[in-house]
């Protein structure tokens, strides 16, 4: 093998080691798996105001890692977030101010008259009132969108869509 060659293999190696070739690194996955964490942590404290605030408990609690910035027209995301909903029912004649009140040290903004939003860190949470359901309480909460291909995410063990989450 020429001197030349040993290069370009030693070159092609490396780009590969390194997640080039359109590779996902380790320190994209290790981002992403913090962010879920990050996420789940907050949620939790979250759905644990909310459960005291409005005497009631999560129902239909839910995980993913949804797709936010196409490429195109088609569906082939180029970053993604992972996110968590759950709903209340409550009895709480005025949910939202109840729940603003309680979660003073995130300072909640009323964005619209049935939202609620409160910032920690990058993240982000909503909860929001529905005006055909009485008595119905959405929370959102949400990471910043991390870049990395559709067919990386999927192949990836971690990668979520709307399965179920416990958030006790």
């Amino acid at each position: 093998m020429t001197a030349r060659a040993s290069v370009a293999m030693a070159a092609a190696l490396m780009i590969l080691v390194a997640g080039g070739c359109g590779a996902v690194n380790d320190e994209t996955y290790a981002k992403l798996e913090r962010q879920r964490d990050d996420v789940l942590g907050w949620a939790r404290d979250l759905s644990s105001v909310a459960e005291a605030t409005l005497a009631a408990s999560p129902e239909d609690a839910t995980q993913s890692y949804d797709g936010v910035a196409r490429s195109g027209a088609s569906d082939r995301f180029k970053s993604y977030k992972y996110d968590i909903q759950a709903r209340f029912i409550t009895e709480q004649q005025d949910p939202l101010a109840a729940l603003s009140d309680d979660l003073a040290s995130y300072d909640p903004t009323l964005t619209t008259s049935n939202a609620l939003r409160l910032s920690h860190g990058e993240l982000t949470a909503f909860f929001q009132t529905y005006p055909k359901g009485p008595g119905r309480v959405g929370m959102f909460v949400e990471g910043p969108a991390i870049e990395i291909d559709h067919d990386q995410i999927r192949d990836w063990d971690g990668f979520v869509v709307g399965e179920p989450v416990d958030l006790q």
